[in-house]
């Protein structure tokens, strides 16, 4: 991808320390005192020293009470800056025919966008096929110098960018998007073409981009691959539409579970 921007979060903490000195000075005493003036001198240091530890003493209950207090309110706020925002995206409903699509694959396409739109990489990640995972990541690192997760911070704004042209085509302007509905079917494939001809069409995409010998590897580590169509629709500054209309994606089957190529 050529249009590329990075965020980079630099968190700084400063830590201040406090340091208490005492002063001397009541020590450097005129050394020609006589001993007399000395000795009175420092009976009533001693005396007036024994009364300011005593009300040093009597202070610390006040002290530490103010201590808790501080170490309380600090608590609270350090609970009022930790607390997670809610994501922007819930579970998204989704409507398609279970013999048409399977709903293990119905749900997995949900948690992608889901992720994409939270922008959550952890949870794109689970929603992908861990070979192709594997193999773009090593492509994107040679051929560009960044991987996946780089990647995956240019689409949420691929699905804004969508929302951002109305049905003429005109460009406008979106402030906030929600997807609320994913309508999801079968492929239409015209008579007489094999199903796995047809996606062998499609996976031969990924052979130009990726790398030859993509399709067979991907082949051989599932079970199966499907081909589903998408249109997907989202509240756009408050107003409902259609962002995305017939749009395909690709599963790689593995067992009970699916895995997407995108």
């Amino acid at each position: 991808m050529t249009n590329l921007k990075r965020f980079l979060i630099v968190l700084a903490a400063s830590v201040m320390c406090f340091s208490v000195c005492a002063c001397s000075g009541e020590t450097t005493e005129d050394s020609s005192s006589t001993p007399e003036s000395s000795s009175a001198s420092d009976s009533e240091k001693e005396d007036s020293s024994a009364e300011e530890t005593t009300e040093d003493s009597s202070s610390t209950p006040e002290s530490s009470a103010s201590d808790s207090e501080k170490e309380d309110f600090s608590a609270e706020e350090s609970t009022e800056e930790t607390t997670e925002e809610e994501p922007v995206q819930a579970d998204i409903p989704l409507q398609f025919d279970g013999t048409e699509v399977p709903d293990a694959a119905a749900k997995a396409i949900g948690a992608y966008f889901k992720a994409i739109m939270n922008q959550d990489y952890n949870a794109y990640k689970e929603t992908l096929d861990p070979y192709y995972l594997e193999v773009y990541n090593t492509w994107l690192d040679g051929s560009f110098g960044y991987g996946m997760e780089t990647s995956f911070e240019t689409m949420h704004q691929s699905l804004m960018d969508a929302a951002c042209i109305d049905e003429e085509g005109n460009a406008i302007t979106v402030e906030k998007m929600t997807i609320t509905k994913l309508q999801l079917k079968e492929t239409a494939i015209e008579d007489g073409v094999d199903q796995t001809e047809f996606i062998n069409d499609y996976l031969a995409q990924y052979d130009s981009v990726i790398g030859e010998g993509f399709t067979d590897g991907l082949r051989e580590q599932c079970d199966d691959v499907i081909n589903v169509t998408f249109t997907m629709t989202a509240d756009c500054d408050g107003t409902e539409r259609v962002i995305m209309s017939d749009m395909e994606v690709l599963l790689a089957v593995h067992g009970d579970e699916y895995k997407l190529l995108g």
